[in-house]
């Protein structure tokens, strides 16, 4: 994919800034070195020592209640990608899924982070709002190389002076600035990333260039971080499908309508750069300048074979099967299908049709910020802050699917022990290309960019060291942002499908050379089960020339006169969204050094913020015959909006009993915006006939414009002990969320195109986002960092980071359907965990450092709607019954592990592992007494060698 030229342009000027400060001061450098402060005193420090010490004094020193995570002293936090850096942090989770919504797809470094079990949570960059263009509000934590950061702060109360944007908390990214160093520094760092499921090697490096300058107009720094990674992994996957009801000698079972199996690879590329420039003409003014950009670029593909048999799966009466208590079916001899398949031999039974399907996705996320502003004391007492900001955020996304299909004979399933166990009864058939047809293609596209345009300005005035009142802190800020989000329909195409005429049924067996694969996904689950057979497959070399091969394809392997070609946005599928943000607070702080014996002090006041939130975009109208004539189709524009005038108040107090013992509290109300994806404007409509093209029901797809933002009230109390070489803290927290965004099926009023001109309102099923009964979250954390310097030699090098999270929660406004049609209640709030835990082991001694880290968390929601587990079947009454499973991520563990090995003052050895338990991944579906095993994936071990050089 290109990439437009003038994106780079905007992060140049960053670095033009550069050149114009140096030319200007050019004639003062001459005089640096003899100006230079040879009084300035190098702090030593250690490296996980430093880290626990430095989290432990931001906690304590914080106005709030939050935790932290810090850089050790070779700049390195602890994993490698910042998505991985925060599932560390007590109360916060991250899943193993491609995206919210996709619990299908794997993703071997994670995402979807929630913080105490909200995903809606707020991202920041030096306390300015961080975003990635996809659709979302936050930044992709994955697209951000950790090696840039200085450390992570995740903010779980709210004060004022805070930018508004999460109901569940904020994630502040940090970085250096160059007055942080107090000499010249240089690091770099080159790592070797093994993949040992993919056995591929890849490089990664970082430079980073620190230093500042004593000059005739004052002080200059100036630093410049790069870092580059590249990672390789591969990933297996089994999964079953819905669990149909049938009677199976006299008894009501549920049995699996099929199971799919596939192996994916992904290669990803980062490349992140920072700079940054301050100038302090005096003690009391400096001005400050930043530029962060961050590329990733990265290819997926995945090949399976997809057997969805439905509701015409059974299991054979003379067959060996077990079944649960539940009525699930645990294994049988025998499965086969009762339904079309027109692909069969004459002679063949039990057979159901499949395809078989290489999939890949190529993808190119560009984030950018410059950010420029000053701090001046003029007085003792007052400071004076401003900041101006623009961000610019771009996702392009290609996807292409090439299908072809089969027959797949009869098989036996055992579901009893960790991994399923499938075994097809003619195995050869399936490796056969002459029983394989060309099915189809589809292709997908999406292209995301966003914007914004932000100003802020503080005022912050001391009042007094002894008295109540301490301080009072008004700002104001300024925010528009805009996102464009181009995401195309997913475009399947028939070639040659079974439900055509036979006679134009084109076979792989007669293929062009090159255009068929046959694979047999070695080391399928590393042999931890069987591959239920080879299939065949159009070859990756077509998938590979997409888009300029697409039409070629379809020209070879389609009907006579099929002219596809690649697909092209409709107006449809344009989407324009804005937000405009205009919020100012006021917040006091307060303290009394002796109340009640001991010290006090905490912080209350407002923020005020309106917002307005709009979009544009285009509603598909529906084609096709009725009773009255032709539907014209066409498009109608669509646009909406939701203004909201909020004031967030917010109080925190804290008690210290001792210096080194707190006691917190907070009340205080938070917000988030719905998603641009939910805002969007555009869809299509459909309608449902009869055989007489009567009208009798009519379907509507899009996101809501008139959505509100989501309010919560928030409680949370801590209390904290903090000791030599680390801390102990034990916190609760409760949140109940108005205005809970959830997505589902309900009942709207549409108009749609008729014949004649005729435009008529009618109540469609509107598949999409609404506001719906509020949402219940409550808890509790304990954490502890600690090292036993205590212990005799050489123990005293040990030490322990552990953290423990209980969550319960209720989201009532779900809408999910079990397989007889009924509705499931009690779903807690999606992607929470009630337990989760890390206990990281810790030594470090000498030149030697080490850390073996387990993460566990308990079974969650992922969505309560998922394609690919909703649908209608007929049941044995002649019924329609439409169900809508809610899916689930099993309870998932894994261990990583790091050693290190300082040689000298310069240089630094580590060895990192991760995933070194070979922890399978698995989705169940349904709820309660009807749920099932859904997925289950395996991926790599990863192995990291670090070389890092500090000066």
């Amino acid at each position: 994919m290109s990439w437009p030229q003038n994106s780079y342009r905007s992060f140049v000027l960053a670095g033009a800034s550069v050149l114009v400060l140096g030319a200007l001061t050019a004639a003062s450098l001459a005089q640096a070195a003899a100006a230079a402060d040879d009084d300035l005193q190098e702090i030593v420090v250690t490296g996980q020592r430093f880290a626990v010490s430095d989290a432990a004094k931001r906690k304590a020193n914080a106005d709030m209640i939050l935790d932290s995570i810090s850089a050790d002293e070779a700049g390195k936090l602890p994993d490698n990608s910042v998505t991985e850096v925060l599932q560390r942090v007590p109360g916060v989770s991250i899943t193993h899924f491609a995206a919210v919504g996709d619990p299908d797809h794997y993703s071997v470094e994670g995402s979807g982070v929630t913080v105490r079990g909200l995903s809606q949570i707020s991202s920041t960059l030096n306390g300015r709002e961080a975003f990635s263009a996809n659709g979302g509000r936050a930044l992709l934590f994955e697209d951000v190389p950790p090696e840039l950061l200085a450390g992570v702060d995740v903010l779980k109360s709210g004060s004022p002076d805070i930018i508004e944007g999460g109901i569940g908390g904020s994630v502040n990214l940090r970085t250096k600035m160059p007055f942080d160093y107090n000499h010249e520094s240089f690091g770099a760092s080159v790592s070797a990333n093994y993949g040992d499921f993919i056995g591929q090697t890849k490089p990664g490096g970082s430079l980073l260039y620190a230093n500042r300058w004593q000059t005739g107009i004052g002080e200059i720094g100036a630093m410049v971080d790069v870092a580059y990674s590249d990672i390789s992994t591969r990933h297996d996957t089994i999964q079953a499908e819905p669990y149909f009801p049938q009677t199976y000698n006299g008894k009501s079972v549920y049995v699996p309508g099929g199971f799919d199996w596939r192996s994916g690879t992904l290669d990803r590329k980062r490349l992140g750069a920072y700079e940054a420039l301050q100038w302090a003409p005096n003690a009391d003014l400096t001005f400050y300048q930043t530029g962060f950009r961050s590329d990733y670029w990265s290819t997926s593909k995945e090949a399976g074979v997809y057997n969805q048999g439905g509701s015409a799966v059974n299991v054979s009466p003379t067959s060996t099967s077990v079944f649960g208590s539940n009525g699930g079916l645990i294994s049988s001899s025998q499965l086969s299908s009762s339904g079309w398949d027109p692909l069969q031999l004459p002679g063949e039974t039990g057979g159901s049709t499949a395809i078989a399907n290489p999939g890949m996705t190529t993808q190119h996320n560009v984030t950018t910020d410059l950010s420029q502003g000053m701090k001046w004391t003029p007085t003792s007492n007052l400071t004076l802050t401003t900041d101006f900001q623009y961000a610019i955020s771009q996702s392009q996304q290609e996807r292409i699917d090439l299908f072809s299909q089969t027959s797949v004979p009869s098989y036996s399933i055992n579901l009893a022990g960790d991994l399923p166990a499938i075994t097809v009864s003619n195995p050869a058939q399936l490796a056969d290309p002459s029983r394989y047809i060309w099915y189809a293609t589809m292709d997908h596209l999406e292209n995301h960019i966003g914007r914004e345009l932000a100003w802020s300005g503080d005022a912050d005035y001391h009042v007094s060291d002894t008295g109540f009142l301490r301080s009072i802190k008004v700002g104001a800020r300024f925010a528009d942002r805009t996102e464009k989000d181009n995401v195309s329909g997913y475009n399947w195409t028939g070639l040659t499908p079974s439900f055509n005429d036979p006679s134009t049924f084109k076979y792989l067996s007669t293929a062009a050379a090159g255009d068929v694969t046959v694979s047999g996904f070695s080391n399928f689950f590393r042999g931890g089960t069987a591959l239920p057979g080879m299939a065949v497959f159009p070859s990756w070399a077509l998938a590979e020339g997409y888009p300029e091969n697409l039409a070629a394809i379809h020209q070879k392997y389609g009907l006579a006169g099929d002219t596809t070609g690649p697909l092209s946005y409709t107006v449809a599928n344009l989407s324009h969204t804005k937000t405009r943000t205009e919020s100012a607070y006021i917040m006091s702080r307060f303290g009394d050094d002796d109340l009640f014996g001991m010290k006090m002090n905490g912080n209350f006041g407002v923020r005020i913020v309106n917002n307005e939130n709009s979009s544009e975009g285009y509603i598909q109208q529906p084609t096709g015959e009725i009773s009255t004539g032709t539907l014209p189709g066409g498009y109608s524009a669509n646009a909406g909006g939701h203004n909201s005038l909020m004031a967030l108040p917010s109080f925190n107090i804290q008690f210290m009993p001792q210096d080194d013992v707190h006691l917190r509290f907070a009340a205080y109300q938070s917000m988030t915006n719905p998603s641009f994806n939910a805002l969007n404007a555009s869809g299509s409509l459909s309608l449902t006939t009869n055989t007489n093209h009567q009208i009798t029901g009519a379907t509507s797809t899009s996101g809501n414009p008139n959505l509100k933002p989501q309010l919560a009230n928030n409680l949370d109390v801590s209390a904290e002990w903090y000791m030599p070489d680390g801390q102990v803290h034990v916190a609760g927290f409760y949140k109940q969320i108005k205005d809970y965004i959830s997505y589902g099926v309900t009942s709207v009023d549409v108009p749609f195109a008729l014949p004649g001109g005729v435009v008529q309102t009618m109540t469609a099923a509107y598949s999409g986002y609404f506001n719906a009964s509020p949402a219940y979250v409550k808890g509790a954390e304990i954490g502890v960092q600690k090292f036993f310097s205590f212990l005799p030699q050489p123990f005293d090098g040990l030490g322990i980071d552990a953290n423990f999270t209980y969550i319960n929660s209720r989201s009532p406004g779900d809408l999910s359907y079990d397989m007889l049609g009924n509705r499931i209640t009690g779903l807690p709030v999606d992607l929470l965990s009630k337990y989760n835990y890390n206990v990281t082991g810790m030594y470090e001694k000498g030149p030697f450092s080490a850390r073996l880290a387990w993460t566990w968390r308990s079974k969650y929601l992922l969505t309560p709607t998922a394609n690919g587990t909703n649908g209608t079947y007929t049941n044995a009454a002649g019924q329609t019954v439409t169900y809508n499973l809610p899916i689930f991520s099993d309870s998932f563990g894994q261990l990583d592990a790091s050693v290190s090995y300082t040689f000298n003052d310069y240089i630094t050895l580590t060895v990192e592992g991760q995933n070194l338990t070979n922890s399978v991944t698995k989705t169940l579906m349904g709820y309660g007494d009807q749920q099932y095993g859904r997925s289950w994936f395996m991926a790599d071990r990863r192995y990291t060698a670090v070389v890092r050089f500090n000066y």
